[in-house]
């Protein structure tokens, strides 16, 4: 898949709105949850996710990973807001142009609508840092467990449209997700593992928004791009946090990227699949979204 190429955004005009932007206070009715509001004209439209409890994880029905067990109830106290999207190459470009990010390549695919991808977690630290300071607001990358509540949306099944004979054997997969199907399958033949059996007209990472979006608002939280989430990596979720905090740690040998990827099939496109990566990890896969604390 190669997206249209479209000429590039002036990145210096869009981080000097940016900075210049006013931060205005967000109004009562704006933190409702399922309300969605930007810091800025430039700045990500986040959706606020509603304070609530889910299981996290999976038992050994739905899958034999290890490290997404032991399945657990997790309680989140207080709302939050998570960006609608991933963030996108124009918005990763103005914070290049501030000189607070370092480029990324876009392997030919080209930017305009695209999810930034070639990141690393420390790059999307650093993105966040900066959002905050221009916008006077929290920005961060959200927890492992706000990230699959926000994923699971208020649903019990593997993937939020439904049960596996519904991801593997119809075409409901490709309405919301942006993952390993037909169209993979004919761009990329080399990638032999189970796809989806629809068609969603991109071998590669799509533009943002494009899909169905979850029951809380979210778009692409399962397939287009792997996602980084705070926490470090534990081969399972014994003594894991329960309260919707990051399981975090001084030292870290793996951090955690999450929802698969348009490469991603069926089993590796689950709202519970985790993989670790190395913080330093730079790949056409793996890309973000940010949280917000209201």
């Amino acid at each position: 898949m190669q997206s249209p190429r479209s000429p590039r955004f002036p990145v210096r005009e869009l981080a000097t709105s940016l900075l210049l932007a006013s931060a205005a206070p967000i109004a009562h009715a704006q933190v409702a949850p399922g309300s969605i509001f930007q810091d800025c004209p430039t700045c990500p439209e986040m959706v606020v996710i509603p304070a609530g409890s889910f299981q996290m994880g999976s038992d050994f029905e739905e899958s034999g990973h290890p490290d997404e067990k032991p399945k657990h109830e997790v309680k989140l106290a207080r709302n939050f807001a998570l960006s609608k999207t991933e963030i996108t190459f124009d918005q990763w470009d103005a914070c290049v142009a501030a000189k607070r990010c370092t480029a990324a390549a876009d392997d030919g695919a080209g930017r305009t609508g695209l999810p930034v991808f070639n990141v690393n977690w420390d790059d999307a630290n650093a993105f966040a840092a900066w959002l905050s300071d221009t916008t006077g607001k929290k920005y961060r990358l959200p927890t492992e467990s706000e990230w699959e509540y926000a994923a699971r949306a208020g649903t019990t099944t593997p993937w939020f449209w439904g049960p596996a004979e519904d991801s593997a054997g119809s075409t409901k997969a490709c309405q919301f997700a942006n993952t390993h199907d037909e169209t993979g399958k004919d761009a990329h033949p080399m990638y032999v593992w189970s796809n989806h059996k629809c068609t969603d007209g991109f071998g590669e990472a799509g533009p943002v928004g494009r899909f169905k979006p979850n029951p809380f608002g979210l778009h692409d939280m399962l397939g287009n791009l792997r996602e980084w989430v705070r926490d470090c990596h534990h081969g399972g979720y014994q003594d894991a946090p329960v309260d919707g905090s990051a399981w975090d740690e001084s030292t870290c040998e793996k951090r955690i990227v999450r929802g698969g990827a348009w490469i991603d099939g069926a089993s590796t496109s689950r709202a519970a699949y985790r993989h670790p990566e190395d913080a330093g990890y730079r790949n056409y896969q793996v890309g973000f979204r940010l949280a917000r604390d209201l």
